[in-house]
Formats: C-alpha cells, structure tokens, sequence
C-alpha cells in the first residue's frame, strides 16, 4: 500500500490488496482525494471522517468509475474547503465478500489556523433605531479560516425575526427589516462549533434599543 508515493506495509495484505492515495489542493477551495486499488474488479469502497461514515452530498462528493473504463478508483470531492471540513478523512478498500481483512488509508487534512476572535465595533453598542427601520447588528469576526457566527438572543429565550432560535451569518453581521418594540434587547454573537477541533467558541454582545 502507498500514501502520497510513500510506501507503507498493512499488518495484512490479502491478495496483493494495495491502496494508492494522491490529494490535489487547486487554487480554489476545492480539494480531490482519489484512491485506486486492486484488485479492482473485487473492491468495494467507504468514507469515513473522523471515524464516522461519510455519504455523498452536495459539497462531499464521493464518486466511484465505472468499473469498465478505470476500475479499482474512488474519488472524495471536497467544494468549497471550510474550516469544519478538516479533520481525518479514511478510505476503506475491501474485498467483496468478505473474510479477508480490509485495508485503509487515513488522510489528515489540515491548515495553519488562527484561533477565532469576536469583537463589537465601537459606537456599535448599544445600537439606537426607530420602529420600522432597518438595522445592521455587527460582530468583528477574525480568525483562519473565518469561523460562521451564530446570532441568538441573550437576555431571553425567543426566536430571532426568522422564526429560528439561532441565525447564521458568514460576515459577522446580523440585518433586521422593519424592527419593532419587542426587539429590543441583548444580542450574542457567538462562533459556530468546529468538527475535529478543540476551540472553545468565542462570544460578544450587542444590544439594540428600538424606540418610536
């Protein structure tokens, strides 16, 4: 079995059982995982990410060739690469059947990450407007790759203006059309949780007054 061209010996091969992984990373934020093994025409493949199975969707696309044209290859597409997506990503070949032992690859995927950080802008806070206006609630949002805030109420417990309980927002900025009295109040925005990864969330306050 190979990894990135780098030999490695399963503590059981089965059959010249062999993986061959090679990762592309384009300019774009899109990375392709492609697995080949043989024997070929006996092989099925899974995904796993972190130990759990992965299914095919529409930013993880996992395809595998017609067993005709290039047999014995799995694909793993990742669009749009996202902080949550790193973590370890395994392929298991095996043998259909079974009764002959499987043999997996794991791939970490990874980046030089700066741990997230929230801050209210200043004169942000607290946040004057009319009923019936339209107002712009903004958390400062750093961090590599920019976490996706999560916006809730703070000082109670009611849905935000879509119906929903939290509210997400890949800029740090919470929009609200035609405010009315009973908005007014506390705000948090807080950083979304990461798969794989021990960050505790970061959090901030903004509290809006909406007055007549």
């Amino acid at each position: 079995m190979r990894i990135d061209g780098t030999p490695v010996s399963p503590s059981t091969q089965a059959r010249n059982l062999g993986v061959i992984f090679d990762p592309t990373l384009s300019l774009d934020p899109h990375i392709r995982q492609v697995v080949e093994a043989t024997p070929p025409e006996e092989l099925t493949f899974s995904w796993l990410k972190n130990g759990r199975a992965l299914r095919s969707s529409e930013r993880m696309v996992i395809t595998q060739t017609d067993p005709d044209i290039s047999p014995g290859t799995t694909n793993l597409d990742i669009i749009d690469l996202k902080f949550t997506d790193f973590g370890t990503y395994t392929c298991v070949a095996a043998l259909k059947g079974g009764g002959i032992p499987e043999i997996s690859i794991d791939v970490n995927i990874s980046s030089t990450t700066v741990p997230p950080n929230l801050t209210v802008p200043r004169g942000k806070s607290p946040l004057v407007t009319r009923e019936g206006d339209t107002v712009e609630l903004e958390c400062l949002v750093s961090g590599k790759p920019k976490p996706i805030i999560l916006w809730s109420r703070a000082d109670k417990e009611v849905p935000m203006p879509d119906g929903s309980m939290q509210m997400e927002s890949y800029d740090g900025v919470l929009r609200i059309v035609n405010v009315s009295r009973e908005m007014t109040g506390s705000y948090r925005c807080q950083t979304s949780q990461y798969n794989g990864f021990n960050v505790k969330p970061r959090e901030a306050e903004v509290e809006l007054i909406v007055q007549l």
